[in-house]
C-alpha cells in the first residue's frame, strides 16, 4: 500500500480535472489535505482517498456509518486495465488489518456513473441505499462492503490467499 506524497499532488490534481464531469466539486485543498493526512493512495495511476469515520455520520436516506467505519470518498482510475481493481483489493486487505477500524466500507456514487456502480458490484460491494447532493439536484447510490477482520500482527496482507472482501 502506497501513500500518496505531496510529489504526487499535481498529477492527482490533473486526474481529477480530466474526470469532473464526476468529480464537480473536487478541491485542491481537499487533495492536499487528504495527502498529508495519509488519507490519499496513489499507485499505478489509481487514486483512493478515504477517511475512517470518527463519528456517527449519515451517508444515505437510511444509512449511518459509525466510528471506525472507513468511507471511500473518491476512487480513480487514469486506466482502464485492472490496477483500480488490484489497488481496491490491497485496500480493502489494509483496512481489514488495522485495528481501529470496524471493517465497515461506505462509499457513495453519483446514480449516473454506471462504469463506477459495475466495478464497485464485481469488487463485491454491494447497493444498500440512496442518497443525494447538492440540495437535491444530483441523485446517488450508497455501496457497502463488511470485510473480515484479521487482527494478527503476523498475517502480510499481500499473501495470495488473502482477501479480506469476501463477504462476512
Amino acid at each position: 500500500m502506497k501513500f500518496a506524497t505531496e510529489d504526487n499532488f499535481v498529477e492527482i490534481f490533473e486526474l481529477f480535472k480530466r474526470n469532473q464531469k464526476f468529480f464537480p466539486n473536487i478541491r485542491m485543498g481537499h487533495i492536499l489535505r487528504s495527502i498529508q493526512q495519509n488519507k490519499c493512495i496513489f499507485k499505478d495511476g489509481v487514486v483512493i482517498i478515504f477517511n475512517i469515520s470518527q463519528s456517527t455520520t449519515k451517508i444515505g436516506k437510511i444509512t449511518t456509518s459509525k466510528k471506525t467505519d472507513c468511507h471511500i470518498n473518491q476512487i480513480l482510475a487514469l486506466k482502464n486495465d485492472g490496477s483500480a481493481s488490484k489497488l481496491l483489493k490491497q485496500f480493502f486487505n489494509y483496512i481489514a488489518l488495522l485495528p481501529y477500524t470496524s471493517g465497515e466500507i461506505y462509499l457513495n456514487v453519483r446514480i449516473d456513473n454506471y462504469r463506477a456502480k459495475k466495478f464497485y458490484e464485481r469488487s463485491g460491494m454491494k447497493l444498500i441505499d440512496s442518497t443525494t447532493w447538492n440540495n437535491g439536484k444530483i441523485q446517488g447510490y450508497v455501496y457497502h462492503i463488511k470485510l473480515n477482520k484479521y487482527v494478527s500482527k503476523k498475517l502480510d496482507p499481500f499473501l495470495p490467499g488473502f482477501d479480506a472482501s469476501k463477504v462476512v
